[in-house]
């Protein structure tokens, strides 16, 4: 063979090599998509807002709320975020505990989140002033429509909480409808069973819009939050009827995070007992074998290393404040995610 056709069949070679891996990475990059739930512990502004209650989170209360003490949270956060799936960031991020648009801006401008996401947020009526809020890729999803979805309390009407979020989105890439529903349900404080009411009122509301919205054998839905309740709770497992998706994957919704706690694991600590309180729940068109797909055994809880304290206090996520001392942590939650695939024929 000739030196002139041995330059020829390298560079044909060189060529292919390239076709094919660009093939390969633009079709990786078509069929995956990743989907987080953060709890990202009272992000409040360094604005004193007179319709919420955030006195505590000013220069002058409780937790001496400085405008850099502000910023160091936000670039804290931002860090997490960044590495939250395996080095990089979710391409759709479920947010609580977000005081306002401002917060919320302000942490998508952050070096690390900046020129990617764009967001889903509206005021509730939370007298705290917190909120729920989705960041999403703006380069593989295009929202369609979204509204939020007001919870009444029966055993207080005068009583306020977080609205919950619903969005509907397009992804760009294989055309596939989305559908995400952002939740808080209320806390604990009060006591597990004397609150658990309220969870519950939550958890209808919730149940009743997906009912007259959503097909769940026909439409993807994901449902991500703070529940203050863990899986095999009344509001999760009788109320929403979310199955774990170890034993029935034939359920409408089907629950994610059901095993953990045998594995010792949990998003959030409390009395030094780990607990499930964070969750994403896909319908069961989500895990049907065709189209688009929950990636099995991809959920997971970002709980890392260097998210979590040591000491005293060892083995509890490292947050933001212990008390009134100020840690200069990141969240009392732990982030959870899941990846979602794309399969044309069924298995």
């Amino acid at each position: 063979m000739t030196k002139t056709n041995c330059y020829l069949l390298l560079s044909i070679m060189i060529l292919i090599g390239a076709t094919c891996k660009n093939k390969q990475q633009g079709g990786a990059e078509n069929k995956v998509l990743s989907v987080a739930f953060y709890n990202i512990d009272n992000l409040y502004d360094d604005v004193d807002d007179a319709d919420h209650d955030d006195q505590d989170f000013t220069p002058n209360g409780q937790y001496q709320w400085t405008v850099e003490r502000y910023h160091q949270k936000l670039n804290n956060l931002a860090v997490v975020i960044s590495k939250m799936i395996e080095g990089n960031v979710p391409d759709v991020l479920g947010v609580c505990e977000l005081e306002s648009e401002k917060a919320l801006q302000d942490l998508i401008q952050t070096d690390k989140l900046k020129n990617i996401y764009g967001t889903v947020h509206y005021d509730s009526p939370d007298e705290r002033g917190v909120d729920v809020a989705l960041l999403f890729n703006k380069e593989k999803l295009q929202i369609i429509a979204s509204e939020k979805v007001t919870v009444v309390l029966s055993k207080n009407l005068t009583d306020r909480t977080r609205d919950q979020l619903f969005v509907k989105a397009l992804l760009k890439s294989t055309r596939d409808t989305l559908f995400f529903y952002v939740c808080h349900f209320p806390s604990r404080r009060e006591g597990k069973d004397e609150s658990e009411i309220n969870r519950m009122d939550a958890a209808r509301t919730c149940k009743n819009f997906i009912n007259s919205h959503i097909n769940l054998t026909k439409q993807n839905l994901i449902i991500m939050g703070d529940f203050n309740d863990e899986p095999w709770d009344k509001s999760i497992h009788e109320i929403l009827k979310a199955e774990n998706i170890k034993k029935d994957n034939k359920a409408d919704l089907q629950n994610l995070m059901w095993n953990f706690k045998s594995e010792g694991r949990g998003s959030y600590k409390f009395k030094n007992e780990l607990n499930t309180l964070d969750q994403l729940i896909i319908s069961k068109c989500l895990n049907d074998g065709t189209g688009l797909e929950y990636t099995v055994n991809s959920a997971n809880i970002f709980d890392a290393e260097w998210l979590t304290q040591t000491g005293k206090y060892a083995g509890f996520p490292l947050r933001t404040f212990g008390g009134n001392k100020w840690l200069n942590g990141y969240s009392d939650h732990y982030p959870i995610y899941l990846i979602l695939n794309n399969k044309n024929v069924k298995n």
